[in-house]
């Protein structure tokens, strides 16, 4: 990935800084250590060395850019900065005196006596086994960034795609079940199956825009509900009774929408739908502190494989997308009512 303007111009200030620390430091070194007096003709010296140091590394780093070597396994990462530092410190040793061997001030032949050799070999390499160990050390978190930045990404167009898939599940599900609420209306009694169509019609309107919208306010949420159920009572008539007791401080709290209308959906078709008598729904909403607790009962008995229907299915999948593990969602059965239950709990 090529660098970009900030990161090439903060490659180049700490280059250009590094080796000039390099130059104070010898400098100071000769000065009051090795020489002890002050002299230009060192300090011009070891600008001369800094520029073979910098001439070097960056040499180095065009061409271990083309190989992607930071992508090799640790160990022959680390082998190859090893031999870098003693390879760039030979070459960096056997130049810098050839501007004191054109101007007669030492001879070849002192240069390459073992011991100013290898000890120069080594001094060198201070200053670039610094410079690669920081170098790679650089590439290697922000490989790792780069890596863990795709990942996150990935698991996050993932998440997107799963939700979009559920929200086209619904769609056709709803639709389905509302359908059933009025085909026999339509030759019994024309005018209510006018009526439950314009119901229907602003139904499916929510229901196909919601997938717009992350979250919505309970308040919005609640308004379909009803439609749903006045729908349902042109049905079923009045044996289908609801009772709804939501705390005015649960309207704005923000939830997936079509989370209730699939419940009220599940205790029409499993509830009302299978008992012959008078049959009532409750919905309930309060908030204790951060916790938004919602519960939808019917009458009926829970069935022995569990909530593995799609709409039921859904709603605990769509929780976890946007509540991680601050939610809880149960259906239980006492005394001959089912009890669906979703608790919100908010950061």
């Amino acid at each position: 990935m090529p660098e970009s303007k900030r990161t090439r111009k903060l490659y180049w200030t700490l280059q250009i800084c590094g080796w000039l620390t390099m130059v104070c430091i010898e400098s100071v070194n000769y000065t009051f250590f090795i020489v002890g007096n002050f002299s230009w003709d060192y300090t011009q010296l070891f600008l001369y060395g800094a520029l073979l140091g910098l001439l070097f590394t960056h040499s180095f780093k065009l061409i271990i850019a083309r190989f992607g070597v930071f992508a090799w396994r640790a160990r022959t990462l680390w082998l190859l900065a090893f031999f870098a530092t003693l390879l760039i410190s030979l070459l960096i040793n056997t130049l810098f005196y050839l501007p004191p061997v054109l101007q007669d001030q030492i001879t070849i032949q002192s240069i390459f006596e073992p011991i100013n050799f290898f000890s120069g070999i080594v001094n060198w390499a201070r200053y670039v086994g610094v410079w690669i160990i920081l170098y790679f050390l650089y590439q290697i978190l922000e490989r790792a960034r780069k890596i863990e930045q795709e990942k996150l990404r990935s698991e996050n167009a993932a998440r997107i795609a799963e939700l979009e898939l559920l929200k086209t599940q619904l769609n056709p599900h709803f639709l389905f079940n509302a359908l059933n609420s009025i085909k026999a209306l339509v030759s019994i009694d024309q005018e209510k199956s006018r009526d439950a169509i314009v119901k229907l019609s602003e139904l499916l309107r929510y229901t196909l825009n919601y997938g717009n919208q992350q979250l919505i306010p309970l308040h919005d949420e609640l308004a379909e509900v009803k439609k749903y159920w006045a729908l349902e009572q042109i049905r079923f008539g009045s044996r289908l009774q609801v009772q709804i007791d939501v705390e005015d401080a649960t309207l704005n709290r923000l939830i997936p929408p079509a989370i209730i209308l699939t419940l009220a959906e599940n205790a029409i078709k499993h509830g009302v739908a299978k008992h012959s008598g008078d049959c009532l729904l409750q919905l309930k909403a309060i908030l204790r502190g951060p916790t938004l607790a919602i519960e939808m009962t019917n009458p009926g008995k829970l069935e022995l494989s569990g909530h593995t229907g799609i709409g039921l299915q859904n709603i605990e999948k769509r929780l976890h997308h946007f509540f991680g593990q601050r939610f809880m969602f149960t259906i239980t059965e006492q005394n001959e009512q089912v009890i669906a239950s979703i608790i919100l709990t908010e950061l």
